[in-house]
């Protein structure tokens, strides 16, 4: 995959952590928002995605949360 900021190649990989995935964000009036991206009951949680090693950037795949 072509990196869509500064067109080199990407490589193919995944991201992991402990059992959940949270992005924290907070909005124009300061107030703080969570979004739970993935989630494991047992083991890591490991989202799959593209990185690019000239500029930087990720491109991450979210999977559906599942409940």
């Amino acid at each position: 995959m072509k990196c869509p900021f500064c067109g080199e190649e990407m490589t193919e990989g995944s991201l992991e952590s402990g059992r959940y995935f949270i992005w924290k964000a907070e909005d124009e009036r300061g107030k703080k928002q969570e979004y739970l991206l993935a989630k494991s009951y047992m083991g890591s949680v490991k989202i799959k995605g593209d990185i690019c090693p000239y500029c930087r950037k990720l491109i991450l795949d979210i999977p559906e949360v599942q409940t």
